[in-house]
């Protein structure tokens, strides 16, 4: 286990921990957390915490969605002896090569708009004024081993709640700058966030300024204070700060103070009682809030947004809120991601917040943007029309955000710059919605192409085939195999044509333009293209399935983009140069 708890590092326990407290029971967890606190008080460092849907645990009237394959609590105790510092300076990052699968939104974007709707309604109805809404992204387990993750994404932000626990059928890497309570028996401490700002250069108060934030943090800080009362002694539960800004790498947070005094005889139990699990993740009131979040959220919390913690020796205990948390289980990553809901939000402003807070996840692991290449010819572009077609559905598929009327004007500034010549313009959209436009100058070659067939089958994923993106592994690898090659062409398991790295590919048979299909039965994954997709329209071309030896019987081999048009084929060879179809 590592807790974020010195100046310059970790503190880091090694070894097997004496002892393990864990449960899916929920009439165990109140005696095990009593039992946790008290082998603290006897000298050791207890590392862990509670579930998300450990909550009716407290109180029956906080309903959650049940999770049957992860522990409600858990608990790691170790002796003071296996615990020392390791300082920043000595976190291992993961090399470059290391990167792994993007992470993918579990819920589509048609559920977000569904199901934010219904919160706009929720609210009109006076169910609540606040709720917190979160989805999980996930990604395939990297066969990274979880303590070099963590060291590698903790020093991309070494957010200043972080824990890591390698627990007993999962890892829990939590990079989490909000303290949920920090506990001496006898001052409790708060400090809820709720605010979140992409940082602006030049301008800090962004955040600090914004009457939408500051209202988020003032309800959830009534919340807090009313649980805290719960547990402490008359008139001494006091806000010690409001608004105060957390400056992160990728966000900025706001987050407020608020102390006071227990009442004598308060056990930890009593803490998580009136406080879990905290208002920030759930929203107010908290048990209505619950509610939807269980009928509205399409899977568990687990710890995220529960409590993760250390019980130090002597007593004293500090939970954090599991946010910016990553739960590695079986063969999968999961990051849960969400914010607060009021009427004044919007839904565009709510799911960019959403991706403003996985960006250091992103960035540290695999970032992707979704790619639409693009002919600019003296000022005009070409299919315009059919390509942002495309990118919308590509930014549907990943849940990413896209304003067609912003991505039109910034084409359309860009080609009003660029009035003479002709243009390759990569178009990069990131999952905030910005557009970046890569333009390079272009020369159109009408000379045939030497195409070469790949070694082996293509297995890349269907939603990366299926729409273009930044994120190609398995296009660059048979790349490389081009040896000399225009391009190389591309086929699956079975020997059924897809198409090549670049372009799609036409075979005319027997007097007819043919090419390959997409079929799900039949795994044949391609990129739809803009002119493949024109010519289909226009019944020029016809998609069927077609294996490697129709390429013996083909009179033609043609390749085609909407950035080149039509690209005649001289031959095609496979790996060994061998001859599989010369143009007469």
């Amino acid at each position: 286990m590592t807790h974020a708890e010195v100046a310059d590092g970790l503190c880091v326990a090694h070894g097997e921990p004496a002892q393990v407290l864990s449960t899916f029971n929920s009439s165990e967890v109140k005696a095990m957390i009593a039992h946790a606190h008290d082998l603290s008080k006897q000298g050791l460092y207890v590392v862990g915490g509670l579930s998300y849907e450990a909550a009716p645990v407290f109180d029956s009237a906080l309903p959650v969605r049940a999770s049957n394959h992860f522990p409600l609590l858990e608990f790691h105790a170790f002796e003071p002896k296996q615990v020392s510092v390791l300082r920043q300076s000595q976190l291992q990052r993961l090399p470059i090569e290391s990167k792994f699968m993007p992470w993918l939104d579990q819920q589509t974007g048609q559920h977000y708009q569904e199901t934010y709707q219904q919160v706009q309604q929720a609210i009109e109805a006076g169910e609540f004024y606040q709720i917190n809404l979160t989805t999980r992204l996930k990604a395939a387990n990297p066969r990274l081993d979880a303590w070099a993750l963590f060291q590698h994404l903790y020093a991309s932000q070494p957010a200043p709640q972080s824990l890591f626990l390698r627990g007993s059928v999962f890892n829990a890497i939590s990079l989490s700058p909000e303290l949920f309570f920090r506990w001496d028996g006898n001052e409790l401490q708060t400090a809820p966030m709720k605010g979140t700002r992409r940082p602006v250069a030049g301008s800090v108060d962004v955040l600090s300024d914004s009457e939408k934030d500051r209202a988020e943090n003032v309800m959830i800080v009534d919340l807090l204070r009313n649980d805290m009362a719960k547990v402490c002694q008359a008139k001494s539960v006091q806000v010690r700060s409001l608004f105060d800004v957390m400056h992160l790498p990728t966000v900025d947070q706001m987050t407020s103070s608020i102390s006071g005094r227990t009442l004598p005889g308060i056990a930890l139990a009593d803490l998580f009682a009136a406080l879990f699990p905290c208002g920030s993740v759930t929203g107010a009131p908290k048990s209505q809030a619950m509610l939807r979040i269980a009928q509205w959220e399409q899977a568990p919390r687990k710890f995220y947004c529960g409590a993760l913690g250390v019980l130090s020796p002597g007593g004293q205990v500090q939970f954090n809120v599991p946010i910016r948390t990553v739960i590695e289980q079986a063969d999968e990553l999961e990051y849960g991601v969400g914010s607060g809901i009021t009427w004044y939000s919007t839904v565009n402003d709510e799911k960019k917040e959403w991706w403003q807070k996985t960006a250091f996840l992103r960035e540290a692991t695999c970032d992707f943007k979704v790619l639409e290449t693009l002919r600019l010819e003296h000022g005009q572009w070409l299919h315009l029309d059919d390509h942002l077609k495309r990118m919308d559905r590509s930014a549907r598929q990943f849940s990413y955000l896209f304003d067609e009327q912003d991505v039109r004007l910034h084409l359309s500034t860009v080609a009003n710059k660029n009035p003479n010549g002709t243009f390759r313009a990569r178009c990069l959209l990131d999952a905030c919605g910005e557009l970046q436009v890569e333009l390079h100058e272009m020369k159109l070659d009408e000379s045939p192409v030497l195409l070469r067939l790949a070694d082996s089958a293509m297995r890349g994923k269907p939603e990366f085939v299926l729409h273009k993106t930044t994120y190609r592994p398995e296009y660059e690898s048979f790349q490389r195999q081009a040896n000399g090659a225009f391009d190389v062409l591309l086929f699956n398991a079975q020997g059924l044509l897809l198409e090549t790295c670049r372009c799609n590919v036409v075979l005319k048979i027997d007097g007819e333009w043919l090419t390959p299909q997409i079929c799900e039965r039949a795994s044949t994954y391609l990129l739809p293209g803009v002119l493949r997709a024109r010519l289909l329209r226009e019944n020029t071309i016809r998609q069927t399935t077609l294996n490697v030896q129709d390429l013996q019987r083909a009179e033609e081999v043609w390749l085609i983009n909407s950035l080149r048009g039509w690209v005649p084929v001289a031959k095609v060879v496979d790996a060994h140069d061998m001859v599989l179809f010369s143009a007469n």
